[in-house]
């Protein structure tokens, strides 16, 4: 068979299954939405402010792009300090994983060192989940400079939303145009739950979600340089985009779909025409080698930065995978599970004797699962998929972390649940429904030799890669966030086509 039609072969399934999942989590988050018993009246006014702000973000991108940088800079900022009225009128106290980062990092900060936060029993089961260690280590740097209030991880957090919002709107420029800059940028700003969950709370998501942009816009200076940068700039570039990529890992360890996603459409570009990409070639080697071979020895980097043995990875991805079997919960958190890990910990005179009977009891646990997930495997996956893209994440969050203050803002919190809730879930519907459109816009681009095939196709594989890796995995709302990327990255390219046929039609009459 030639290579144009293995080629052909390779986007139609990729963007098949891209189309599939897209219509699936529709459905999922509309059952999520009925499930959630809200009046009409909330629906409604929600309706109306994801049009408002639909309408802010085209009226502002257009503008925008027809002003000079600054005014974007001076934009962005100013968005990001609507952001402080809110933290300051909400008082956060930190509970379950929030309270534990800030803790772990709090201490830290103090100069306690891990091995004698392990003794004193304040690391307890992180000692299983490595990267939940990472996310309070990253903490810790910043309560160390400072000081360990938490509006201090709040402020870090929507200093990397700002932060983000740059980096998606320097991608999207340099690849696409800069009024498409600026419309993911905002579209990204806007998304309600994350604006609630990035900005009130402490969470791993924003950092990891920054170091993946980081890592983006590091390999593109690299691979795709610009006429003004030197060889030792592209090395140093190469570099960043390596220490992003793995700091990524260590904070969420799904890093390996984006090294299977990019090997895969390099294969594609490279099969096409390899002489012209000889350089990237080498370089994406180099890249590629050393973050597999660091992702190799997490386990060993992670033990050697606490001073304790932490778990290998098997233990935590056994553990994942026996709780999103587990029919009693959904696939979501397993209480009972963590009690079993506890205990585990707990009753064994070592760690490392610890880990293997961890890891056998999560063996058995997986496989008793699978046998009573069997029969009722459709209804199961389903109900995984809404758990795993529910948006009502943001506000459920900020409320179960809602500290007892007496203040007006806290009091009331509970009552906006319709209007916060729904926004979100609508906000989101029409950046599923935008995406599916892009890819069905993509398939029919198949037949067409159009710039915008090759950024399709790295969406619909990210998209792909990131949601069937989760599902079989324990489930959260907020694990869903990495779905942002490539779901921007799909509308972008939509509104790229759809502007297109615009001006065409324009043209023609």
């Amino acid at each position: 068979m030639p290579m144009k039609w293995c080629y052909k072969i390779f986007q139609i399934t990729v963007l098949t299954i891209a189309a599939a999942l897209l219509g699936w989590m529709i459905i999922a988050n509309w059952q999520v939405s009925r499930q959630l018993h809200l009046a009409i009246s909330a629906w409604i006014a929600a309706g109306l402010f994801v049009l408002f702000i639909g309408a802010t973000i085209g009226l502002g991108s257009w503008w925008l792009s027809r002003h000079q940088t600054s005014w974007l800079v001076a934009a962005l900022m100013g968005l990001t300090l609507l952001k402080f009225p809110l933290v300051a009128g909400l008082k956060i106290d930190p509970t379950s994983d929030f309270w534990n980062y800030h803790t772990l990092a709090a201490f830290s900060a103090q100069g306690l060192t891990w091995t004698q936060l392990l003794h004193h029993g304040i690391v307890g089961n992180y000692v299983v989940f490595p990267h939940a260690l990472n996310i309070a280590s990253g903490y810790s740097l910043v309560a160390a400079f400072g000081g360990a209030n938490f509006f201090v991880s709040q402020l870090i957090n929507i200093g990397c939303t700002l932060v983000d919002m740059i980096l998606i709107y320097w991608l999207v420029a340099r690849w696409l145009s800069r009024q498409l800059g600026i419309a993911a940028a905002l579209i990204f700003y806007w998304i309600p739950a994350y604006w609630l969950y990035g900005t009130l709370l402490n969470g791993g998501e924003p950092f990891f979600f920054t170091s993946v942009l980081l890592m983006m816009y590091a390999l593109t200076r690299a691979l795709v340089p610009l006429a003004t940068t030197t060889i030792t700039d592209r090395r140093l570039y190469l570099a960043l985009a390596i220490v992003t990529t793995v700091v990524a890992n260590m904070l969420r360890p799904i890093m390996g779909v984006w090294l299977i996603a990019l090997g895969l459409m390099s294969l594609c570009v490279l099969l096409k025409s390899y002489h012209r990409y000889r350089v990237q070639v080498r370089q994406l080697l180099i890249y590629g080698g050393v973050v597999l071979g660091l992702m190799f020895t997490a386990t060993n980097l992670d033990s050697w930065l606490y001073g304790f043995k932490v778990a290998p990875a098997q233990v935590e991805t056994l553990y994942s995978l026996a709780t999103g079997t587990d029919v009693k919960s959904h696939g979501t958190y397993s209480p009972a599970l963590q009690a079993t890990v506890n205990h585990e910990l707990r009753v064994a005179p070592t760690l490392t004797q610890a880990y293997p009977r961890i890891t056998r009891t999560m063996a058995t646990t997986l496989k008793t699962n699978l046998k009573q997930v069997k029969p009722q495997l459709g209804p199961f996956a389903n109900e995984k998929m809404q758990g795993f893209i529910r948006e009502d994440y943001g506000y459920d969050w900020s409320l179960y972390n809602l500290s007892h203050h007496p203040g007006l803002l806290n009091r009331h919190w509970f009552h906006l649940a319709p209007i916060l809730i729904t926004s979100a879930t609508i906000y989101w519907q029409a950046m599923l429904v935008i995406a599916l459109f892009s890819v069905l816009m993509g398939l029919g681009l198949l037949w067409h030799r159009h710039y915008l095939n090759r950024y399709l196709l790295m969406g619909a594989l990210l998209l792909d890669g990131f949601t069937l890796s989760a599902l079989p995995l324990e489930v959260q709302g907020r694990y869903h966030i990495i779905l942002y990327l490539p779901i921007l990255m799909l509308m972008t390219c939509g509104i790229a086509g759809a502007k297109l046929w615009w001006q065409r039609q324009i043209k023609q009459n």
